[in-house]
């Protein structure tokens, strides 16, 4: 019976805590890149280009995984080539391009379908990630936010909750941790009621200051309501910047619902509570990497 229970245990944390799955397989790269896309291998990755370079051949780096401040990146042993930048950046400003060794990435496992959220130095922090994905076509309707941060340049509204652009998470903007914070997602207009998941990267996402992750809390418990059943339930969010789910099947009618902060992972430095992405979604994801640890 111990045995049993035990093995039953191991089981509930490691769904709990997502998968580090082999991320092997191929990306495709926005448009806007003069690159076409990466497949990566167990030691390499292969760099391709897009046929109107078709006078560059294919690159292949060694890589490994590494972390800074709990954001997951793959470093490469030599900077990634100029052409990772947008294609009229390329043409019309080739010496100004700036690019470095890493790739920020956010990964996330769909039944047997790798999606991969990566940023790099080189491309426009403007549009989207570098790899396409989609997701960026898609998001909520927010209302009745009850605060957000607004700080002497940069300000973080809840619509914010709809870029898959680094920098730009919900922040939260009482004094403390923000319990009890949140915003509507508009549900009541549609056929069917929003859900079954909230799809959720935590945190705050930077390339450039990946310290942001640490020093801020993440959201731990988050209240979600269905503003006309009344439904309610405390849900556990794991602390991992890459994307996940919670279950809110619960919601079993169209109808607007409220997400609150119920709880935190406190940061290192401030107590800023920062939300990256949140939209319902159909399908459950599991998380690439299953904790923040160095």
């Amino acid at each position: 019976m111990k045995k049993i229970l035990f093995i039953f245990l191991i089981l509930i944390v490691s769904d709990l805590f997502g998968e580090n799955f082999s991320l092997n397989g191929e990306y495709m790269f926005q448009s806007e890149s003069c690159l076409d896309e990466m497949i990566i291998e167990d030691q390499n990755v292969i760099i391709k280009y897009k046929q109107q370079l078709n006078f560059k051949e294919e690159k292949k780096l060694s890589y490994k995984i590494t972390q800074l401040y709990g954001l997951p990146y793959i470093e490469f042993g030599v900077n990634l080539p100029k052409e990772i930048a947008e294609y009229d950046d390329y043409k019309n400003n080739f010496d100004s391009i700036t690019t470095d060794n890493k790739l920020l990435f956010l990964a996330c496992k769909r039944k047997n379908f790798i999606t991969m959220f990566a940023f790099t130095l080189g491309f426009s922090f403007e549009k989207r990630p570098l790899t396409y994905t989609r997701f960026d076509e898609w998001g909520n309707l927010y209302k009745d936010c009850s605060s957000y941060l607004i700080e002497k340049n940069k300000a973080y509204p809840v619509e914010n909750l709809r870029k898959l652009v680094v920098d730009t998470p919900w922040v939260e903007g009482v004094k403390g941790d923000g319990i009890g914070e949140g915003f509507t997602i508009e549900g009541k207009q549609f056929a069917k009621p929003l859900g079954p998941y909230l799809f959720i990267i935590n945190g705050y996402i930077s390339y450039e200051k990946p310290y942001l992750y640490k020093q801020n809390n993440r959201i731990k418990k988050i209240k979600v309501t269905g503003l006309k059943s009344g439904n309610s339930r405390i849900l556990d969010v794991l602390d991992t910047p890459h994307p996940q789910t919670v279950d809110i099947s619960f919601i079993t009618q169209p109808e607007d619902i409220r997400v609150e902060i119920a709880d935190v992972y406190k940061g290192t430095k401030y107590d800023d509570t920062c939300l990256h992405y949140c939209f319902a979604y159909d399908e459950e994801v599991i998380p690439y990497e299953n904790s923040i640890t160095e």
